[in-house]
């Protein structure tokens, strides 16, 4: 079972194992949550928890946060967001009629470096890649953990969700469906670009397709569909208030919504999925001691 836990649900696993919460669930996550590896749970980590991470000033709260991250994900990433991406235009691309064979895919796989796609360079980095991966989560020695991050990315984000209710205005509602699917297929024309060019799919396949055809398309994209139904929550209430943390919720989140098996997140973001009957491969729960006990 993959459980994909929001970066606080990490931060609240940790308090509760490094005695930092004294509460009933605290207690209960400090009996129980290890036994929920042996119930055959994998907790992966992906590039999202390790910026979110990496953000935290203080080295020896990151450092009690890392062993614990890396004693629940032993070291199990999930793909980077474009992998999964092009995975899903491939697919997308052979259901619409296309002679594409689409590559093997697997969500999960090993490293830090795999959860950013990277490869592993130099000989001791290869033989000892797990070391590496606890020393940048724990920190070894004197030498901290991993440190960095910064802010504009996530103000981008939330200027794009605040515009989108001043710029609704320009177009006709009858329009906005319209323009979600514009909004969601720009955000994935690097592996569009691509996958198109690797299959040789004339860059113009697109013009001619109808607007129902491209919907269809985009909807066929698990992650797209996530992204898609977001932001018609977003567009649908204006008071919705973005955060710098949405960026990373959409990003993380998003994605394990559509392939692990179980989701644990703040009860916002699990409202916002489960809006208006939306249905997600995983389970989306908000309490991670009421899982642990269900699990152990």
């Amino acid at each position: 079972m993959i459980v994909y836990l929001d970066q606080n649900k990490w931060i609240e696993l940790a308090r509760a194992i490094n005695g930092v919460e004294n509460t009933d669930e605290a207690e209960l996550l400090r009996r129980k949550a290890s036994a929920v590896l042996g119930e055959g749970c994998i907790f992966p980590l992906s590039a999202i928890h390790i910026i979110e991470f990496s953000r935290i000033k203080k080295d020896q709260r990151r450092s009690r946060l890392g062993k614990v991250m890396w004693d629940f994900s032993r070291g199990i990433t999930t793909s980077p967001t474009r992998d999964i991406i092009c995975w899903e235009l491939e697919l997308a691309f052979s259901r619409a009629g296309y002679k594409i064979i689409p590559k093997p895919f697997e969500y999960l796989g090993r490293g830090i470096p795999h959860a950013f796609g990277e490869v592993l360079e130099g000989t001791i980095a290869k033989m000892f890649p797990d070391e590496i991966d606890r020393a940048m989560l724990c920190g070894l020695a004197d030498i901290p953990p991993i440190q960095g991050g910064t802010k504009t990315y996530r103000e981008n984000f939330v200027n794009h969700l605040s515009s989108l209710h001043e710029l609704k205005h320009d177009l006709d509602r009858s329009k906005w469906q319209d323009w979600l699917y514009a909004i969601s297929m720009v955000d994935i024309l690097d592996p569009l670009h691509k996958v198109m060019a690797e299959n040789r799919i004339p860059s113009g396949e697109f013009e001619a397709w109808e607007p129902e055809r491209l919907s269809d398309f985009l909807e066929s994209m698990p992650t797209r569909a996530v992204d898609i139904h977001l932001h018609r929550q977003v567009l649908k209430n204006p008071a919705y208030k973005p955060k710098l943390s949405d960026l990373e919720d959409w990003a993380g989140l998003g994605p394990a919504a559509c392939y692990a098996d179980v989701v644990i997140c703040e009860k916002h973001f699990a409202d916002l999925l489960q809006r208006d009957g939306f249905k997600t491969k995983a389970k989306i729960e908000t309490s991670l001691s009421s899982f642990v006990q269900g699990v152990g």
